[in-house]
């Protein structure tokens, strides 16, 4: 059997990124904190973190993340089975999303759920492309990703497709895109990107166009509200989801480019086959909520 305290000392050195953090946190020493993580790693025989800064967790490390967390939810449900809820002990329930749902559709999704069950909402925001990671690591009990196929443990459920439109300003339109060579126009308009993660131009570009060079000029802007906001004030052009699109479009602020070119992005709902009803009620609400938003 695993000390209990031992495990939250790693996931809390791991959460915190250091041990001094960690210690602030525990309202312990650093010594003592270092002292239940070194019997840890001397019950398993093996390191559990990388002593770098930030520190991490090793694979291992990162397995027994997973397990803790795992527990820490069965137990959290337990009590509540019991009736015997500590206030002082409520369920954190940590999810994996991406930028372009939690600005939309997500967050309505679930907010008469945690509303109801007095859960507390943990979101660790990241490219869909990469959710599924936080997932295998531990970091979360369930994640929006692109990923159909489960991780091992887990389940796979299909939430719907976003879909991407390419659009500008008509202002940025009619200095851009007026040459009869879409080739051209999109190698001197300058795009507007999520990050150097988000390979979701990159695939529009190769897919519609061949273009597969890099040639094109892209502003970065990892958040997805200053991204929608770059475009709508003629930055440059991008892709973005229908359901931030739509309004705009109707309101004529922005014209969608290539109206018939889009990227249809499928989501889908990863989580731990746990016996924790968290995670059930989570995919319900979810699933209610991308049935009526996302696109089949």
């Amino acid at each position: 059997m695993f000390d209990y305290a031992h495990l939250k000392a790693l996931s809390i050195v791991v959460s915190q990124g250091g041990f001094d953090k960690a210690a602030q946190h525990l309202y312990i020493s650093q010594s003592a904190v270092s002292q239940r993580i070194k019997q840890l790693e001397d019950k398993v025989g093996q390191a559990l973190l990388v002593r770098s800064n930030p520190v991490v967790a090793t694979e291992t490390g990162k397995r027994l993340l997973r397990h803790y967390a795992q527990v820490q939810l069965l137990e959290s449900e337990l009590r509540s089975e019991m009736d015997v809820d500590d206030p002082s002990l409520p369920t954190i329930v940590r999810i994996a999303v991406n930028a372009d749902s939690l600005a939309t559709w997500f967050l309505p999704a679930l907010t008469e759920t945690f509303k109801y069950h007095k859960w507390l909402l943990e979101l660790v925001v990241d490219d869909e492309a990469y959710t599924h990671h936080l997932l295998k690591n531990g970091e979360a009990v369930g994640c929006v990703t692109t990923t159909q196929l489960a991780l091992s443990g887990c389940s796979s459920e299909y939430l719907g497709n976003m879909e991407y439109q390419c659009v500008a300003t008509p202002a940025f339109i009619e200095q851009y895109f007026q040459s009869d060579l879409a080739t051209d126009d999109i190698a001197h308009a300058p795009a507007v990107v999520f990050s150097t993660k988000d390979k979701l131009h990159d695939k529009f570009l190769s897919f519609y166009f061949d273009i597969n060079d890099k040639s094109w000029r892209e502003h970065k802007i990892p958040s997805s509200e200053s991204f929608l906001e770059a475009i709508r004030m003629g930055l440059g052009y991008g892709l973005v989801a229908h359901l931030q699109a739509k309004p705009l479009l109707e309101k004529g602020e922005l014209i969608e480019i290539f109206p018939h070119k889009r990227m249809q992005v499928p989501l889908y709902w990863q989580h731990w086959n746990i016996k924790a009803k968290q995670t059930s009620i989570i995919y319900r609400a979810l699933a209610t909520s991308a049935k009526e938003l996302l696109l089949t």
